[in-house]
């Protein structure tokens, strides 16, 4: 049996966070090492290394929910901008090894980490 990631003890309440949604297939919460001010993941419940392994119904889920969040959360707050990111492996920066997709706020003062 696979090891409980952090999320999923999030998930099952055995770790505090603060949490901005949830629904039977995904939690939001927000990020504890933010890289601006607002920084929240989106979390499939079920626990996957990576958005391949994950069904089809949960990732697109979690993709749609990403997208409300980040209007409500970061657009209509008046923030200008924002990454929506999914690291797949460790040599792309994945730490945590479950799915989970980061919604990063950048305002005109933030700083970017990278340029695509």
């Amino acid at each position: 049996m696979m090891e409980k990631s952090i999320f999923t003890q999030i998930i099952e309440g055995n770790i505090p966070a603060k949490k901005l949604y949830e629904d039977d297939i995904v939690i939001a919460i927000y990020d504890a090492f933010p890289q601006t001010e607002g920084h929240f993941l989106v979390i499939p419940k079920s626990q996957e290394q990576n958005i391949l392994l994950n069904d089809e119904n949960t990732y697109l889920h979690a993709l749609k929910v990403a997208r409300k969040l980040a209007q409500e959360h970061v657009i209509d707050q008046g923030i200008p901008g924002f990454k929506l990111l999914i690291n797949t492996g460790k040599t792309a920066g994945q730490v945590v090894m479950h799915t989970h997709i980061h919604i990063i706020p950048y305002r005109e003062t933030d700083k970017l980490t990278s340029k695509h």
